[in-house]
């Protein structure tokens, strides 16, 4: 008798069981007809907004490092020729200036970093180990990194997720009644998706119904000349001059066809409102809505589609920053709130579809316009965007630096950028713009007071942002106590010129993701000599070394660090250590250990060693960079690097002896240049090597000598 009570109970268990299983299903996953070309299909309920993987990942591991009272040896100047002990190894043509700021640059044609760095101490001259070359290598292991991972995981995982949002938008379209509205939506949407796949994969074929517009669309971009001209699929004007590749993404096709993709799919916007032409944004608002849904319930190998946009969302926001724009996560948490239990049809409900643009427009909180509109359109840039650019400080400080909001000023500079970081010598450069643009000023110095409130946690919360908080300790003028030469007006502008030339090498590395604002519309005779001196900024080094750790604990973390990069980063990571280290004894004017002179002497052995890690293209100091369009010029400001320049500095030992020492420092460019031209890095090295490049800032000759 027990045994059939047991037996009973099981039986009753299992069918409550089962049968609240079938309640709890048929509830949250409502069956709907007509979906998946006519076949009905379980369709999930879309209800609340999937976690935001947490950016916290990337944090500062280390402490910052710096000497209150620094009392390095100090000099007089101008120089007595006589007290250096090797003069005579000093270029005739830099002596000069030598001798009036302690130290000079000369132009140099240098391309390989390391090889000049192990041939200055192979002739056993005094080395001089600079910032510019620090920073240089964590832009090689940055676009490297960035390329890596581009090649062997966004693109096949860009790949899967577009042909299965095809695939499912097509049935969509096939499911819909005639004539509807969502019809027309679903339609649109297989053609904005046909267009990024065929950008990514020429192979792909899209569905003969939206071939035409497909083919449309993708004539302006291949063409990439076109400023402003109106979009076959999206009905407003974009422009296609933004497609031309650009950056590292010239180096080879599946990087051209990635670079192509992800500007389509980071520029595009369903547009939320427009007053010019509401029925436009009332079909790109259902266009988004039906996206939003593909993306919250079509499988791709066990993965939700939202997933796999993530393994690519992800891994850039760490890198570079949120989007800028009204993402996925927005549209799902407002469908949830307006519609509850979402199905396609819905998108023909007018009223429900106006709630849903109101809410949902709501939530934008975008800063950066990367379109050409006139100031009253701005209300149309709202939108969804599938894989939205990024929000940068950098550009963000520009968008806020010129028309509308400056009705006079057209044109930024990256003195803009150095300014608003801190920089009082940059403010010093900009008085002649001050005097030309009414409110300029007072509305630069606005933005440097909010930029200095910035907590160092948000300082520290991306690579990008981490490479900013890097470059700020250039900008502050040395206080009484740090190498005569560190104290001279020169070298506030060698150090401004760093600072600019690392950023442009940031911007060049970020191009793709990083959203752009527009505008409303000697060969020297060997001898036994000292063995160098480090250029003392033990802030710049602590601060450069916990962003390289924080770089590989980010990235491991998401599992997308190869062994050998790792392996390259911990590397650098200990040369960053031994340069602070050697910056606090010479700020305390303390001996250096013969281990410590043993690394300065080998400094180019171990800058070959790092930079083995990339391509050769990585390793090319000659990069360029758009980052800010002038509409109503069509013209674009590139900023960029070229050649290595030879930097010759005084420094005075423990011991009371002066040398000269030679190291390397970027040279920096920035210019307006025609949008419909915008520069490639070989057209770029094409132009520095003919002779055609535009002249560099007239107050780099402060500490530069002209002449080659």
């Amino acid at each position: 008798m027990k045994r059939v009570l047991t037996v009973l109970v099981i039986v009753i268990v299992l069918i409550s069981g089962l049968t609240i299983y079938y309640v709890v299903r048929r509830y949250m996953f409502p069956r709907e007809e007509g979906v998946g070309g006519g076949r009905e299909e379980e369709m999930p309920r879309l209800v609340g907004v999937p976690e935001i993987y947490d950016l916290g990942a990337f944090v500062y591991p280390g402490e910052e490092v710096s000497v209150e009272s620094p009392s390095a040896p100090q000099y007089n100047l101008p120089l007595n020729p006589k007290e250096v002990v090797n003069w005579d190894e000093v270029p005739d043509k830099v002596k000069d200036v030598v001798m009036r700021n302690g130290f000079a640059v000369l132009p140099g044609r240098v391309k390989e970093i390391a090889e000049f760095y192990k041939q200055v101490s192979k002739h056993r001259r005094p080395v001089f180990i600079t910032t510019d070359s620090v920073l240089y290598v964590y832009h090689a292991f940055f676009d490297t990194i960035l390329m890596q991972l581009e090649e062997k995981r966004f693109i096949p995982t860009l790949k899967a997720l577009l042909n299965a949002l095809i695939k499912k938008s097509e049935a969509l379209w096939e499911s819909l009644p005639e004539n509807t509205p969502a019809k027309e939506a679903a339609k649109r949407n297989v053609a904005y998706l046909s267009v990024a796949l065929k950008l990514l994969d020429p192979s792909f074929q899209p569905p003969s119904f939206v071939n035409d517009l497909v083919e449309s669309e993708l004539a302006l971009i291949m063409s990439a000349s076109n400023p402003r001209t109106k979009s076959p699929i999206f009905g407003y004007e974009e422009d296609y001059t933004q497609y031309a590749p650009r950056g590292h993404y010239t180096t080879s096709e599946p990087l051209k066809r990635y670079f192509r993709c992800m500007m389509w799919l980071g520029r595009m916007r369903f547009e939320v409102k427009d007053p010019v032409n509401p029925e436009l944004a009332k079909l790109q608002t259902r266009q988004a809505l039906l996206l939003s849904y593909l993306m919250a319930t079509v499988e791709i190998n066990g993965s939700k589609a939202l997933n796999v946009w993530e393994r690519i969302y992800y891994p850039t926001a760490f890198i570079v920053g949120e989007s800028d724009d009204l993402t996925f996560y927005d549209y799902l948490k407002v469908i949830a709130q307006v519609y509850g239990e979402f199905s396609p049809k819905d998108v023909n409900d007018d009223e429900k579809l106006d709630e849903f643009g109101e809410k949902v427009a709501e939530l934008d909180k975008s800063k950066i316009m990367a379109s050409p509109v006139f100031p009253y359109e701005k209300s149309r840039l709202p939108g969804l965007r599938f894989m939205g650019q990024r929000f940068i400080l950098d550009g963000y400080i520009h968008q806020r630096l010129c028309y509308p909001n400056l009705p006079t000023r057209f044109r930024v500079s990256g003195l803009d950028i150095a300014a608003a970081l801190g920089s009082d010598r940059a403010l010093e450069h900009l008085e002649e713009e001050f005097e030309k643009h009414p409110g300029f000023k007072e509305e630069l110095l606005k933005i440097r007071n909010e930029v200095s409130k910035i907590p160092t946690e948000e300082w520290t919360r991306t690579l990008y942002m981490g490479w900013l908080y890097t470059l700020r300790t250039l900008l502050r003028q040395p206080v009484e106590g740090y190498p005569t030469f560190m104290r001279t007006e020169a070298w506030l502008d060698k150090s401004l010129n760093t600072m600019l030339a690392s950023w442009a090498q940031l911007r060049h590395d970020t191009i793709l993701y990083a959203k752009q604002p527009y505008a409303g519309l000697t060969a020297i005779p060997p001898r036994p000599s000292h063995v160098g001196y480090v250029e003392p900024n033990p802030e710049l080094y602590s601060r450069l070394r916990n962003l390289v750790e924080a770089t590989r604990a980010g990235l491991r973390t998401m599992g997308v660090l190869s062994q050998e990069i790792d392996s390259k980063l911990e590397t650098f990571s200990k040369v960053l250590g031994m340069l602070t280290d050697i910056s606090v004894k010479e700020l305390k004017g303390e001996p250096l250990t013969e281990e410590e002179k043993s690394f300065i002497k080998s400094y180019g052995q171990y800058l070959e060693e790092l930079l083995s890690v990339g391509k050769p293209q990585t390793k090319d100091p000659r990069v360029i960079a758009d980052v800010f369009t002038e509409p109503n010029t069509n013209t674009v400001l590139e900023v960029g690097t070229g050649y290595f320049d030879i930097i010759v500095v005084v420094y005075k030992t423990p011991s009371g002896e002066l040398y000269a020492g030679e190291g390397l420092v970027m040279s920096y460019y920035e210019f307006y240049w025609p949008q419909t031209d915008r520069l490639t890095d070989e057209k770029w090295r094409d132009l520095l090597d003919s002779g055609k490049a535009p002249p560099q800032l007239s107050w780099i000759h402060n500490f530069k000598i002209s002449g080659s």
